[in-house]
C-alpha cells in the first residue's frame, strides 16, 4: 500500500533543498552543473545483493564550458515496485567517457559507503517515495567542452527497486542498461555538479536571498495550514 504526504509538506521540503542549492558556499562547494527534478518519473538503477546483482544501471551525458574539479555530486531518486524505502548500504558513483552519444569507457568510480544522507523529499508525481543524496569529497577532473556520463548505482536489496527521477532539463537524452540490454531513454535525469571554494564566507546578496526565501517558506505554510 503506498502512503501520500500532504502536497504541502512536499512543497516546503522542495523549497528547502532549492535554497541549498542556490547557497552552495556555505559548504565550500560552488554549483557548476545542475538538472532539476520534475519528479515526473524513476529510471531502475540498482545492484541487487537479494538475486539479480546490478540488474540496471542508469546515466545521464553532460558538458561543462571549463575545466573544473569536480568534487560533490547530489542527486534525486525513489524507490517504487513496492512504494516503501530500502535499505541502501553504499553506492557506486561513476564518471565515464562519451562513445558517440551513449556511454564509454569507464573512467573513475567512488565507492560510496552508506546511504548517502538520503533525505526524503515527500512523494512524486506518481506517488512513489523520493529522496536527495550526496557525495562529496571526490576529484573527478572535467575537461572543458567534453562530454561525459555520470551513473548512480545503489546497492541494494530487491524489492523494491530504486530509480533515478526524471527532470525536464539537459539535451533530452539519458541512458540505461536493464538485464543486460542497453537503450536510450527519452528523459534527462536529477543531478547536480559542484567544485570546491575556497572562499566560504557567503555574499551579501547570498545572505539576503536565503532570508527572503525563508520567509516566503513560512508565508507560504501559515497560508496552507490557515486553508
Amino acid at each position: 500500500m503506498s502512503h501520500r504526504f500532504p502536497q504541502k509538506l512536499v512543497l516546503a521540503a522542495v523549497a528547502a533543498l532549492l535554497l541549498v542549492i542556490a547557497v552552495p558556499s556555505w559548504a565550500g562547494q560552488v554549483l557548476v552543473y545542475s538538472q532539476s527534478p520534475d519528479f515526473n518519473g524513476l529510471y531502475a538503477s540498482q545492484n541487487d545483493t537479494a538475486v539479480f546483482g546490478m540488474f540496471a544501471q542508469a546515466y545521464d551525458n553532460f558538458k561543462l564550458g571549463s575545466a573544473t574539479s569536480i568534487t560533490q555530486v547530489n542527486w534525486v531518486g525513489g524507490y517504487y515496485n513496492p512504494q516503501s524505502q530500502g535499505a541502501i548500504s553504499s553506492w557506486a558513483v561513476a564518471f565515464y567517457a562519451d562513445n558517440s552519444g551513449q556511454p564509454g569507457a569507464l573512467i573513475t568510480m567512488y565507492n560510496i559507503s552508506g546511504t548517502a544522507s538520503e533525505t526524503s523529499l515527500g512523494v512524486d508525481n506518481l506517488g512513489d517515495p523520493v529522496y536527495s543524496y550526496s557525495a562529496s569529497s571526490l576529484g573527478f577532473s572535467a575537461a572543458a567542452g567534453t562530454t561525459y556520463w555520470l551513473s548512480v548505482v545503489p546497492t541494494v536489496p530487491f524489492p523494491p527497486q530504486w530509480g533515478w527521477t526524471t527532470s525536464s532539463q539537459g539535451d533530452g537524452v539519458a541512458w540505461q542498461n536493464f538485464i543486460g540490454i542497453g537503450s536510450q531513454i527519452p528523459s534527462d535525469l536529477a543531478f547536480s555538479l559542484y567544485t570546491t571554494q575556497n572562499n566560504t564566507t557567503p555574499e551579501p546578496g547570498s545572505l539576503m536571498l536565503l532570508g527572503t526565501g525563508i520567509v516566503g517558506i513560512a508565508a507560504m505554510l501559515r497560508r496552507k495550514l490557515g486553508a
